[in-house]
């Protein structure tokens, strides 16, 4: 069989892997396993088009972005010229990454499937000299946290303790950002709670972290796009595992409805913080999870939790785990390197594993 990336010219930063350094790892796990690997950068719909008019039938895609340049500024979703095609490909389809990808849309699926998330408003270029209005009318009150609503890695977010800095921030996120809107909601006094979700067949696995910046504690502060980007110390920067049986309960219930309720198709990251009485409300879904190794989000929960294992073996079975899930999917055969190793064969007393629902309003069954 053979696996082909799909990368997109000035569409890196929000793909799985964002240089070709990182994918390059990733091809070296997969032609480890005796999978052949190809990579193309598209620049063009009609580039995107002929490739896709040669994919073989063993060959699975591995879309690398979000979208592809469709010329004088305009972009189109990749994965929906995948699925036209009927060809099979890792991750979610294209309607699933919209919604995630807008903000708004997503927390709208989340509301009307009664799952929790934080007060929000969204705010337009038509309606910004309503912003005000509405904050005191959807949120309350002050701070509220500002995002483009067609961002990820948390591009553009901002705190405003006060109207000024509200208006500030949502003109600045409107001119910065033309394919977006501002989604504003409430500030949760907590540190950010970050969920991984994995699915292997029938099989899920969550990964219960914390994303801390000690010197930002989440009580009085958000994590920017300068924390995101900084390394992980291990000091001030750190991911621990979360014990919290409470709060462990929570994620019980909600991840995998969350995952229901918005197609998930093997992997996501879910991100969250507590309220005043300590309910755990969701704002965040992420629809291609970076893998950059060893860097990454989703990567550094599975080091979190999985400490008895070699960083690199981890990582490895990340990747197999990923690509096994997509192979069920797609009724293909699953190569016998892929089948040996995933992170549902690693020990750990530190992940959450049960059951897949399909339906979200359904309660998973786990074990830890």
């Amino acid at each position: 069989m053979k696996i082909v990336f799909l990368n997109s010219r000035d569409h890196w930063r929000n793909g799985w892997l964002t240089s070709p350094e990182e994918l390059q790892i990733v091809v070296n796990i997969l032609e480890k396993a005796g999978i052949e690997t190809a990579a193309t950068e598209l620049e063009t719909v009609d580039q995107l088009e002929r490739v896709l008019d040669g994919i073989l039938p063993d060959t699975l895609l591995w879309p690398n972005a979000y979208f592809v340049n469709a010329g004088n500024g305009r972009i189109v979703w990749l994965n929906e010229y995948i699925e036209a095609r009927g060809l099979p490909f890792i991750g979610s389809n294209a309607r699933t990454l919209r919604t995630v990808l807008e903000k708004d849309a997503c927390q709208a699926v989340l509301r009307e499937n009664g799952l929790p998330i934080p007060d929000f408003t969204v705010i337009t270029r038509e309606n910004l000299p309503d912003m005000e209005a509405l904050i005191t009318e959807r949120i309350g009150s002050f701070p509220v946290v500002l995002k483009p609503t067609a961002e990820s890695g948390s591009v553009g977010v901002c705190l405003a303790h006060d109207r000024d800095q509200a208006r500030e921030g949502a003109a600045g996120i409107l001119d910065e950002f033309p394919h977006s809107n501002v989604i504003i909601e409430e500030f949760l006094p907590s540190d950010d709670i970050t969920c991984g979700f994995v699915q292997l067949g029938d099989q899920v696995m969550l990964l219960p972290t914390a994303y801390l910046v000690r010197t930002a504690p989440g009580k009085s502060n958000i994590l920017s796009r300068r924390e995101r980007l900084r390394h992980w110390d291990d000091q001030d920067k750190v991911m621990p595992h979360i014990a919290d049986a409470d709060i462990q309960d929570q994620l019980k219930d909600y991840i995998p409805q969350i995952a229901a309720a918005l197609e998930i198709k093997g992997i996501t990251r879910i991100d969250g913080r507590l309220d005043k009485n300590g309910t755990l409300r969701f704002f965040d879904v992420n629809g291609l999870p970076a893998l950059c190794f060893p860097e990454a989000v989703m990567v550094k929960q599975c080091f979190s939790c999985f400490p008895d294992h070699p960083k690199e073996l981890v990582f490895e079975a990340l990747i197999h785990t990923i690509v096994h899930h997509a192979l069920l999917l797609s009724g293909m055969p699953v190569p016998e390197a892929i089948e040996r190793l995933n992170l549902f064969m690693l020990e750990s007393n530190q992940v959450i594993v049960g059951e897949a629902v399909e339906n979200p309003t359904a309660q998973a069954s786990f074990e830890c």
